[in-house]
């Protein structure tokens, strides 16, 4: 179904289109035996884009209607009554094309991968660095490491799921688009999983920003042992280790970050 959403939810997409897409639930399952009730009808509800909808829908023979419903359900849906093996035909259809879809829309995030991944580097360069915006940051990885590092995102590694594959699984659950659209929960997923994996290619640590915050905000030449001491007063959830700890420190000197080797060199010989 076509739904306009609630204030404040959807982005751009909302904003531009005006409706969003919702799944319905439908009570009962996809295939009704005919001829078990005299007027059959079947419920439905729809939970997405910050609104809630229910109903009921009375199923009659002919002809179904092409598209999707908008703002509300029709209060009959038609549709053709099949034999057993007609109907098993057309889900195995379904699913093949579902399969189908599923490895389009794989690519269409591969490609939106591929635009983002060197902003993304280099925010995590900046970051880590300490190099602030009015300075030119150089490449962090070269481009066959952000191939990998894109590749690994969105097809996985070993033959394991990706982690663009949970995310496509968690968006057939409503819950997941109850307040956003689903296209939106998957292009900030595919970011914050570039982020993730350029951390892995550097060697950084996941709670490395913000032990790096921690040692920013202490004078200068602060020890170790203080560094962790304050963080885990700051973030005591964590109770980080001295080893991430020193890997979030010393993520520049790594095979796969030449770009901030150069950097700390450079600061180094001033």
């Amino acid at each position: 179904m076509w739904i306009r959403p609630a204030r404040g939810t959807g982005g751009a997409k909302a904003a531009a289109d005006g409706v969003l897409p919702a799944a319905i639930t439908w009570h009962g399952g996809t295939v009704r035996l005919a001829g078990t009730e005299e007027s059959p009808s079947t419920e439905w509800g729809v939970d997405a884009a910050g609104t809630t909808l229910s109903g009921s829908t009375r199923l009659a023979p002919g002809e179904g209607l092409v598209g999707r419903p908008e703002e509300r359900m029709w209060p009959i849906h038609h549709a053709p009554p099949l034999s057993p093996r007609e109907a098993g035909r057309i889900l195995d259809g379904l699913q093949e094309a579902g399969q189908l879809a599923r490895w389009q829309l794989l690519s269409s995030l591969e490609s939106l991968a591929h635009r983002q991944i060197p902003a993304v580097a280099t925010s995590i360069f900046r970051e880590v660095a300490d190099v602030d915006e009015a300075q030119v940051a150089p490449a962090l990885l070269d481009a066959q490491q952000l191939e990998v590092v894109v590749t690994d995102v969105i097809y996985g590694t070993s033959g394991a799921d990706s982690r663009i594959l949970r995310s496509l699984e968690r968006c057939l659950d409503p819950a997941t688009t109850r307040k956003v659209d689903p296209i939106r929960y998957l292009t900030a997923q595919v970011r914050r999983d570039l982020a993730d994996q350029v951390r892995v290619a550097i060697g950084d640590p996941q709670v490395g920003p913000r032990i790096r915050r921690v040692a920013r905000a202490l004078p200068a030449g602060a020890s170790l042992e203080s560094i962790i001491n304050r963080y885990n007063q700051v973030h005591p959830c964590d109770r980080i280790s001295t080893t991430r700890a020193i890997r979030a420190l010393t993520v520049a000197p790594s095979i796969e970050s030449t770009a901030l080797r150069d950097v700390f060199e450079a600061r180094h010989h001033v």
